[in-house]
């Protein structure tokens, strides 16, 4: 077998991607993906555990595990919810002040990969990326 896995393929370039926006992220002392969590909680407000899983497409476990470390850095607090079952996620004044010095940083990024792109290669992007994760129906004969 001589032809590369498409799925190595496309893992080791989601790495690569992250690093690079990881070294462009450094100086807000914030990753690509608690960025991308962040972000995620202040548009949702206020979000549960559950919302905030579903929106991320994480899974809960995964999803908890990164909420305390951000929760260590003192970038998001939990509070009591509905009831006392529940919880919900807010950004601190510490987590909205790196927020707000990461963002130009992940924009300046993505504006440099946008434009290595152009319009016609991110529409091919989130075409190839739409058909990649397509359920696969095999042909078991």
């Amino acid at each position: 077998m001589n032809e590369n896995c498409i799925c190595i393929d496309v893992r080791t370039a989601a790495h690569k991607l992250t690093q690079t926006y990881d070294q462009v992220l450094a100086p807000s002392g914030l990753t690509v993906t608690q960025f991308s969590q962040m972000n995620l909680i202040r548009s949702l407000d206020a979000p549960t555990l559950t919302d905030l899983a579903a929106a991320s497409d994480l899974e809960r476990s995964t999803l908890g595990r990164n909420l305390k470390v951000l929760e260590k850095m003192g970038m998001v607090t939990m509070k009591v919810g509905r009831d006392a079952r529940s919880k919900t996620i807010h950004l601190s004044r510490k987590g909205m002040n790196a927020f707000k010095k990461a963002a130009p940083l992940w924009y300046s990024a993505q504006t440099e990969l946008a434009e290595r792109l152009g319009l016609a290669g991110r529409a091919q992007l989130e075409d190839l990326l739409s058909a990649l994760t397509e359920p696969l129906v095999l042909n078991q004969n």
